[in-house]
């Protein structure tokens, strides 16, 4: 059974490999969405179901989708739109939130565009991300992915995901059906927050999994957003736990 891996916004398929590394011989595939990495351009405005089409793009019927943060509810639009994708859903932080839907300027997205987007290097891109914002407590596997495909060009190196595409995607957070759709979602679905979570506290990871027909929730422990990057062997055992027992079901 195929297991797929959906990114968090301005990150890249690669930061998944360690937990991809740790399900052994599992068969697994991660992409990089629209405007990230390697991914095809993406033109303002942003609206978030080009993700959801995405997935569906790059995924075939029958497997389990892994996602986090923006990654993770466009697995949930992939899933609403074709109801036969997924056998099962692991959603890790799912920036999914209750109307009404708007689209707006907010902090995160002025941070955006705030940010330093050129370096002379990647040793240099390493350094300035290194155990800082985002990046705090990263497994080194999982920042290495960032460091060779969240960035393009071999000096100057650029971020893939530029400041301006970022920000439109935050504005975007609130303007997408996920949230009514999670109720459409008739598999198995694993809800995983970070008990330490700004953007997905355990109030809303527990209103999210009630959505779901069929659902699950962990709350973490001292864990937060980038909760993926920070426990890789937490999350791929939660996953292999979780294909397992879906096997046993079929």
């Amino acid at each position: 059974m195929k297991v797929y891996f959906s990114h968090a916004t301005s990150f890249c398929g690669a930061v998944w490999d360690p937990v991809r590394d740790r399900l052994g011989d599992a068969e697994t595939e991660a992409w990089d969405h629209p405007g990230h990495g390697q991914g095809p351009a993406v033109d303002a405005p942003i609206h978030w179901s080009v993700f959801g089409e995405h997935v569906l793009s790059v995924t075939q019927p029958g497997g389990i989708g892994v996602g986090h943060s923006m990654g993770a509810a466009a697995l949930v639009m992939a899933q609403a739109a074709d109801p036969a994708r997924f056998r099962a859903l692991v959603l890790i932080e799912p920036v999914m939130y209750p109307g009404p839907r708007l689209r707006e300027d907010n902090s995160l997205a002025e941070k955006a565009l705030r940010r330093r987007r050129e370096f002379d290097s990647r040793e240099e891109a390493a350094d300035n991300f290194r155990d800082r914002g985002a990046f705090v407590g990263w497994d080194e596997t999982a920042f290495a992915g960032y460091i060779a495909d969240g960035l393009v060009g071999e000096g100057p190196v650029r971020l893939a995901c530029a400041p301006e595409v970022e920000a439109e995607i935050y504005r975007g957070s609130r303007d997408h059906g996920a949230w009514d759709d999670a109720g459409d979602v008739e598999v198995p679905v694993l809800v995983i927050s970070g008990a330490l979570s700004e953007p997905v506290p355990p109030t809303l990871a527990r209103q999210q999994a009630g959505l779901f027909p069929r659902a699950g929730l962990e709350i973490v422990p001292a864990a937060d957003h980038f909760l993926p990057m920070q426990l890789p062997e937490l999350v791929a055992g939660r996953v292999r736990r979780f294909v397992d027992t879906i096997a046993e079901l079929a």
